[in-house]
């Protein structure tokens, strides 16, 4: 090494120092192969080193671990030839030690011990089947009659294994071993030998040819370098121009964002109190029109006389006008507001079937056709009440706008269109003029047939909701042909677990697929507490209908048991529960869980649900319960 070399590896850490033994200009191999190869020599000496050191603590100090620990130092040989210049040889000895090693420790372990296992024939050569990609990590593919020579070493010290053991008499079957299928391990790691040396090379090969590639490359980005040194000097002439021009962009945006935010204060301060005034318009003013409404029916119009009774007569129209003024209003607000409703199973068949069932003395009447083509898309998960109202709003709406020069035909199809089910309801009623009127169809109280009773409220009603749930209205129409509307719903995914309240002492979901409301009783309520669970419980069922019911008791069954208050309110909410539309009841309580005197209570519980209600350990037995009655009651009506 050339003094130069030496003042820069003295600069260096320890490794690095070590790494650099042996570089020289003047090597006209890469000098990253000198370095692996001493790193790889100080990293096998220390593994050597501490397996030998391990080994003590298992044997002891027997003649096998002293030469493995004598064979720890035999790796760092290949610094001392670094040193001295000679590369080549330094990476050969490095790429064979190991497997000579191997094989003077095995025929000493075998001397060592008085007893040969099968195991100590197998590791060593397993050491030795590893050490043969050395040489793709010390040399380069160019350096053809090295590697292949460490190679055919490596090959030789491996398939000479059992031969030099015999000729030492210290073969497998001389040591009275007896596995027959033995000597087929020859041919084990042969194969082995052959796969790993040529997934090697391969690997190698395609690194090298990508190295070159790199190699090339980096030359034409150097030449493209100044090019663009150049260009940069512009690029930065430029930049520094537009610094300036968006410092003075950056002023004006933030004084218009200033603007925006006061504006956007403004309109949410102005949105929230025109909400109030909604709400307190529909609400608020229902009372008095309502006393207004008792008043006006309780006064005797036989005593008025003809002025005062004609302008009673339209005292009480118009508070009645105004009465339904406020419903609608009341009716847009709860839509408005109900976004997050409950998604259910709603069968489509079913709700045209109910609608049917409502409108029957109209459809009977006109001698209405209400066709039902709902197999493509039989069932969707979405807001129960929405979807009825907009299929009983549209298909009376098309019964109310007949056509007198023929009967009335009303189609309903419904169909998949992505995550979305399009329902459309055609009719061959009046139809309506769309270049004068569309722009103005889905407006509150718009009408456009005078001589059909309305409130044109149906259309706008159909349209919130729709939006409400996510999707869109689309309407065609002819004037005396008749009307296309198309809804688009979106379907919910996952419609189960659907919270409707979790609090630190209970929770309440639903299970859409399953029409299943399940209450987690979480521990012991506090009367306001129980008060509050129980409203809920029975809110949502007379909002949904729900027919099945599981209560789950995670801890404690009844909360201040002697509290008078608390036994009046869920005598109440029991009454009331027991008025909805339950079907069955699953009751779920641990066996640890259950009060003394709980046999006396699922009695009461079976008596005043007149046998609606089955006692479970697990919720799954209850899911599992209420799915086999549901399959039940298929299979009936079915039959029927």
């Amino acid at each position: 090494m050339n003094q130069r070399s030496f003042l820069f590896c003295s600069r260096m850490n320890f490794f690095d120092r070590i790494s650099n033994i042996g570089l020289s200009s003047e090597n006209t191999i890469p000098l990253r192969y000198i370095r692996m190869a001493n790193r790889v020599s100080l990293l096998m000496s220390a593994f050597v080193f501490v397996a030998a050191s391990s080994a003590v603590f298992y044997f002891g100090f027997t003649t096998t671990v002293l030469l493995a620990l004598l064979f720890a130092f035999v790796p760092l040989l290949s610094l001392l030839l670094n040193f001295f210049g000679l590369t080549n040889a330094s990476r050969i000895f490095l790429s064979v030690s190991i497997g000579l090693a191997c094989l003077i420790v095995s025929l000493v372990d075998k001397t060592d011990n008085t007893q040969a296992v099968e195991a100590q024939y197998l590791e060593f050569r397993v050491l030795m089947l590893g050490a043969s990609i050395l040489p793709f990590f010390l040399f380069s593919l160019t350096e053809t009659r090295l590697w292949v020579t460490a190679l055919l070493c490596n090959l030789f010290l491996l398939l000479s294994y059992d031969p030099i053991h015999e000729f030492f008499d210290l073969g497998f079957f001389q040591l009275g071993l007896t596995n027959k299928d033995y000597p087929f391990q020859n041919v084990i790691f042969a194969s082995s030998f052959s796969v790993l040396v040529g997934c090697t090379y391969f690997l190698k090969r395609s690194f090298e040819k990508y190295e070159l590639k790199s190699h090339r490359l980096i030359e034409e980005l150097s030449a493209k370098q100044s090019e663009l040194a150049l260009s940069n000097r512009e690029i930065e002439r430029q930049r520094k121009t537009l610094v300036e021009e968006n410092v003075e962009l950056n002023r004006e945006l933030i004084e218009k964002n200033n603007q925006l935010t006061q504006s956007n204060e403004a309109l949410i301060q102005h949105n929230n109190d025109l909400q109030q005034f909604s709400y307190t318009v529909s609400h608020n003013l229902r009372g008095p029109v309502a006393s207004l409404l008792g008043l006006l029916s309780l006064t005797d119009q036989t005593k008025l006389d003809q002025d005062t009774n004609e302008l009673f007569n339209h005292l009480k129209k118009s508070a009645t006008s105004l009465d339904v003024i406020i419903k609608d209003l009341g009716n847009v607000i709860d839509i408005r507001n109900s976004v997050s409703k409950v998604k259910q199973h709603i069968v489509f068949q079913d709700e045209i079937n109910h609608i049917k069932n409502l409108l029957q003395k109209e459809i009977n009447e006109h001698e209405v056709n209400l066709i039902s083509e709902v197999e493509t898309a039989k069932d969707i998960y979405s807001v129960k009440p929405m979807v009825s109202s907009i299929l009983y709003n549209l298909i009376s709406n098309s019964i109310k706008y007949r056509s007198k020069d023929r009967k009335p035909k009303i189609i309903v199809t419904s169909s998949k269109e992505g995550s979305y089910v399009k329902l459309i309801i055609a009719d061959n009623g009046l139809g309506l003029d769309l270049a004068r009127f569309k722009e103005k169809l889905f407006g509150m109280y718009k009408r456009f047939h005078t001589h059909v009773d309305g409130k044109g409220l149906g259309l706008f009603l159909v349209k919130l909701q729709a939006a409400s749930l996510g999707g869109q209205v689309d309407i065609e129409s002819t004037l005396g042909k008749g009307t296309t509307i198309t809804i688009l719903i979106p379907d919910t995914p996952n419609p189960d677990h659907q919270i409707i309240m979790d609090k630190e002492w209970g929770r309440l979901y639903y299970d859409a697929p399953v029409d299943t409301a399940v209450v987690v009783w979480k521990r012991a309520l506090r009367i306001n507490e129980f008060l509050e669970f129980y409203q809920h419980c029975v809110d949502f069922s007379n909002s949904q209908l729900c027919t099945n019911w599981i209560v789950e008791i995670k801890q404690g069954t009844k909360a201040e048991e002697n509290n008078i208050e608390y036994q009046q309110a869920r005598q109440k909410f029991a009454n009331e529960m027991k008025r909805t539309s339950l079907k069955r009841m699953g009751y779920v309580i641990s066996e640890t869980n259950e009060p003394p005197d709980f046999e006396e209570y699922k009695k009461h519980l079976i008596t005043f649900y007149q046998g609606r209600i089955s006692f479970f350990r697990t919720i799954h037995d209850a899911q599992h319960w209420i799915s086999t009655e549901q399959k039940k009651e298929t299979e009936a009506r079915a039959l029927n």
